[in-house]
């Protein structure tokens, strides 16, 4: 009988336990499944942003397009073409990319080969217009037909229909997406009751137990208490050594920037005195293979003077404290332009400089920021005529950039990354004088000012830099 007993009670405990782990099961299978939903809605949701974005963007590439031309056509000047040029590279990519965003859409075939259809024929008509412009024929009669703007517009009417209806499925996708989550509250909660109600009943005996085991854990609390203390002393001990080791690094790469500054300059300069003193005193006597090697090594001597000044005002710009302050980086830039052409009175050269352009921060490094900017430019048009240097300011997405364009040699933009590297040059020392510092001091100044820095450049071309400058870092 007591046996009998014991079973049955085992039984409805059984029964007692299976009975709401099943329901919490139930509750669990429909929760995944709202879930699911959920996250379904929001992927389609979010695939739906994302299209608009890249429909944004083909539609702004177009209009700087179109933009570039008309600038071109109404006042000659080849840099209005940059934006015609740069948007025609970057349109393929960004039509491409569309594309892939709607793939799985109905219309997508249709909207997607009228939409081509359209853009090959404005860049048809854009392509004759400056084939006239440059032929001298009559483009502007061309222009006044409305021909350019009819197919602008139909290319607009293309990019709108495909706007309207993805904002519509992202409208409905986002209406189903908030339907599910209202669906899944109301789940999520009835499984927490029901959680809440079982872990009471199990939460009930595990007090005892609990209550049992409370002293035990207390002591090995306090134990654990006094590791930590322990642990925090160490700690706090390594924290001071490493501290007292940081700032003894500080003074010894003080030390070896004066060492560098002034114990590598005395034997640069007795090679250089002795190479001139040997030119002056021998020089007759030398072969023309003597005269020129005594020249290779002055210039050799001079390049290693001009290397360790780069390295020492890196440096300094890495190490040096950032006093905040605002800044008048149109006067700024007019100084260091105006000290160049005192250096270089025969060359002529256009410096555009837009007026009042301000920023907070450290003055000494924004003008040494300023001084390798402009003086590349101005070393890289050198060679070209009609030399233009231009320093301006543009709004991207509620940021300033600061531009420094001019229209030198270039580069080819393969090998742009590693332009802001110490010692990278785009260019053979014959052709152009440097060392490969400036843009890397750039760099790190711009990085000190919280800021990025990005390049643009076409060989034979020109480049363009773009630089941000924000909150400080001390």
């Amino acid at each position: 009988m007591p046996q009998t007993e014991s079973r049955r009670f085992r039984h409805l405990l059984l029964r007692a336990v299976l009975l709401p782990l099943g329901l919490l099961l139930l509750l669990a299978g429909i929760l995944l499944w709202s879930v699911g939903n959920l996250i379904r809605a929001q992927e389609g949701a979010r695939y739906s942003q994302e299209a608009l974005t890249r429909l944004e963007r083909a539609r702004q590439l177009l209009i700087d397009r179109e933009t570039g031309l008309r600038g071109y056509l109404l006042t000659g000047k080849p840099a209005f073409l940059e934006p015609y040029q740069t948007a025609g590279q970057q349109l393929p990519a960004a039509i491409d990319a569309l594309e892939q965003s709607l793939a799985g859409e109905p219309e997508q075939h249709a909207w997607m080969t009228q939409l081509r259809e359209h853009w090959r024929n404005w860049d048809q008509f854009a392509e004759e217009e400056l084939s006239l412009f440059h032929e001298g024929g009559d483009w502007l009669s061309v222009v006044r037909s409305g021909a350019g703007k009819t197919r602008m517009d139909a290319l607009r009417a293309t990019l709108d229909t495909i706007g309207a209806e993805m904002r519509q499925r992202a409208t409905l996708q986002g209406s189903e997406a908030e339907h599910a989550g209202r669906t899944m509250l109301m789940l999520g909660g009835l499984w927490t009751l029901a959680v809440g109600a079982l872990l009471a009943w199990f939460s009930r005996r595990q007090l005892i137990t609990l209550a049992r085991e409370y002293d035990a854990s207390l002591t090995q609390v306090q134990a654990q208490a006094d590791a930590l203390r322990a642990s925090e002393a160490r700690l706090e001990s390594r924290v001071a050594l490493r501290t007292h080791e940081l700032t003894a690094a500080n003074k010894e790469l003080e030390s070896f920037s004066y060492s560098v500054s002034h114990d590598l300059r005395s034997p640069l300069r007795a090679i250089d005195g002795f190479a001139q003193a040997l030119l002056e005193d021998d020089g007759p006597r030398l072969s023309p293979e003597g005269l020129r090697l005594l020249s290779r090594l002055q210039a050799a001597a001079m390049r290693m003077g001009q290397l360790i000044d780069d390295l020492l005002q890196l440096s300094r710009v890495t190490r040096a404290e950032v006093q905040r302050e605002p800044v008048d980086l149109s006067a700024l830039a007019t100084s260091v332009l105006q000290e160049l052409r005192q250096r270089e009175p025969a060359r002529d050269v256009t410096c555009s400089i837009q007026p009042g352009l301000a920023a907070p921060g450290d003055p000494r490094l924004l003008r040494v920021l300023l001084e390798n900017l402009l003086g590349n430019a101005w070393k890289f048009t050198s060679k070209r005529s009609g030399a233009l240097i231009e320093f301006f300011s543009e709004t991207v997405g509620g940021v300033s950039q600061y531009v420094v364009r001019d229209n030198g040699v270039g580069f080819d933009m393969a090998y742009a990354g590693k332009l802001f590297s110490p010692f990278q040059r785009m260019h053979k020392p014959s052709d152009f004088p440097g060392t490969g510092i400036g843009l890397a001091t750039v760099q790190r100044i711009v990085h000190r000012h919280c800021g990025d820095i990005s390049v643009q450049a076409t060989r034979g071309a020109g480049a363009t830099f773009r630089f941000t400058l924000q909150e400080v870092r001390s």
